[in-house]
Parts: structure tokens; C-alpha cells; sequence
């Protein structure tokens, strides 16, 4: 199962996402922002119910504070989900966001891919 969401505004954001085995992997291009926070949290709500998550950020260009909330909606969605978001391939900019935020110490984040598929199932309720 694969689909592709593309959001078109000022500022854009393209997410791709497949499913392997009960693991949804989902590469995010581009920012989270105003104007597309919204798109991504609902495709991330639609993934987590399934199963696990791994996002791979690499290509995020930049987080706002919208994109922020964004996370921490996503934080909570996950525990009352029981289901992992793991997040891999984290650009520069968004750890720096992610540690002045503090969420850094709030979300599971992989070294690589195999490792983020081993934490994305863990504890997965499906």
C-alpha cells in the first residue's frame, strides 16, 4: 500500500508513505509549517491507528512553531495509540529544533533503518 500527499501553499510538503509488514515508513520532503501542519498530523493519525511509525525526516527543510505542536500532538497520539513513531535521518536543523523545543527527549529517534523497524514494532498493538 502505497499513497502520496502532496500540499501546495506557500510553502509545501510532501509526504510519501509505504507499508512494510505492520510498520508504516513515511519520508517527509519539505516544511512543517501553518500551512501544512494540519495535512501531516492527519496522515500520521491515519498510520499510527494501523501500527507502528518510522518517520524519515531527512528532507525536512525547516520546522515553525506550528510544526512543533505539531510534534507534540504527535507525541501524544502515539501513547494513547500504543502504537511507536519512531523518527529517523534527522536533518541538522531539525535536531536543533527538536533539542531547543525539548522534545528531543520525548520521541524514540533510530541511528538507521533497521534499528527504527525493530523499535516501530515493538509494542505495536495489531
Amino acid at each position: 500500500m502505497n499513497w502520496i500527499l502532496v500540499c501546495m501553499s506557500i510553502t509545501e510538503i510532501e509526504i510519501n508513505v509505504e507499508k512494510i509488514e505492520t510498520v508504516f515508513v513515511m519520508r517527509i520532503e519539505g516544511a512543517i509549517s501553518y500551512f501544512t501542519y494540519e495535512n501531516f498530523i492527519e496522515e500520521v493519525r491515519k498510520c499510527n491507528r494501523k501500527g507502528g511509525l518510522i518517520i524519515d525526516m531527512e528532507e525536512v527543510t525547516t520546522i515553525s512553531s506550528m510544526g512543533i505542536g505539531a510534534l507534540k500532538e504527535i507525541s501524544d497520539m502515539s501513547y494513547k495509540s500504543g502504537n511507536k513513531i519512531v523518527f529517523l535521518n534527522l536533518a541538522k536543523n531539525v535536531k536543533q529544533t527538536l533539542q531547543i523545543s525539548g522534545l528531543n527527549r520525548i520521541f524514540n529517534v533510530a541511528p538507521n533503518e533497521e534499528l527504527a523497524m525493530k523499535m516501530a514494532m515493538k509494542g505495536n498493538k495489531v
